[in-house]
């Protein structure tokens, strides 16, 4: 794909909520916002250095923590969170809690709050 042109993609709620909050601070459209983001990542991703390396072993439960400095222990916390908040993003935890026998809740399409019983039953809150 040529430098500068655009292809549409799907991004979870918040990390679009994320961007519309830091997008307007940092003078930048949603888009704009997303696509610095995903820059920074990438030469995180790409670069080869060993505290890189370190920051990422760390991240990924090979090494401990207390092995890094300061600003490489804020970027392994920011690099598990992320994870962790990318497969939240994917996972439906409704349906096995309600086989389990636990009552979850949902937001309909008007953000009012539903609370769904094991058998599928929906009652607004």
């Amino acid at each position: 794909m040529a430098k500068g042109t655009s292809a549409p993609t799907r991004v979870t709620a918040d990390v679009a909520a994320n961007a519309a909050a830091v997008a307007a601070a940092e003078n930048r459209t949603i888009a704009e916002q997303i696509n610095h983001w995903a820059r920074i990542g990438m030469q995180v991703e790409r670069a080869t250095s060993v505290a890189t390396r370190r920051v990422l072993a760390v991240a990924a439960g090979e090494a401990q923590f207390a092995t890094l400095g300061d600003d490489e222990r804020t970027l392994a916390h920011a690099t598990v969170d992320a994870r962790i908040a990318e497969r939240a993003a994917r996972e439906r935890f409704g349906p096995a809690a309600r086989k389990a026998g636990e009552i979850t809740v949902a937001l309909d399409d008007d953000g009012r709050l539903v609370e769904i019983a094991p058998d599928g039953t929906r009652r607004h809150r």
